[in-house]
């Protein structure tokens, strides 16, 4: 069994008593502990063209956790577009009101003072328009952002075949 997500400052003997605290972990022997791990990035929106190319040598093409997204779905998904515009320097991109347009407006048109990699979220999709001047909130809000999203896919992937 292996167990993902434990990046944490205990020292390897804490883990270990508090893990063996769970049911029916009691008698388990634990192969590797969790620690704390640094994740290398760079600063997209400084270094990133809007293609992922690196602005000082275009040449280069960063995706992934490297770009500055947070995730394995994220990060597969940044490589996999990376790789279509390398196959294909006139694909146009995907619009931001999608997933993959917003991690990639994230990664390279953040702001420079303050970028973190992040996972995919609404808050980084562009503004829903406001209704009768209120925003709109809960699974409304959600419903919406994930309708548009799906509508800006369905348009931008008639782009291209696989």
């Amino acid at each position: 069994m292996n167990l993902v997500g434990f990046q944490t400052k205990l020292k390897y003997n804490a883990q270990k008593e508090i893990f063996s605290k769970i049911p029916g972990l009691e008698n388990a022997s634990f192969a590797r502990m969790g620690g704390i791990h640094r994740n290398t990035f760079v600063c997209g929106p400084k270094v990133l063209d809007e293609r992922l190319h690196l602005k000082n040598k275009s040449n280069v093409i960063l995706a992934g956790q490297v770009s500055g997204c947070e995730g394995y779905v994220e990060s597969t998904a940044m490589g996999f577009l990376a790789a279509r515009l390398l196959a294909n320097s006139a694909l146009p991109l995907p619009p931001a009101e999608t997933a993959l347009g917003a991690m990639l407006r994230h990664v390279t048109s953040g702001n420079v003072e303050t970028f973190q990699p992040m996972n995919i979220n609404f808050g980084i999709f562009p503004e829903l328009p406001k209704t009768g001047g209120r925003k709109i909130k809960g699974a409304d809000r959600k419903k919406l952002y994930s309708d548009r999203a799906l509508s800006a896919l369905d348009k931008w992937m008639k782009n291209f075949i696989y």
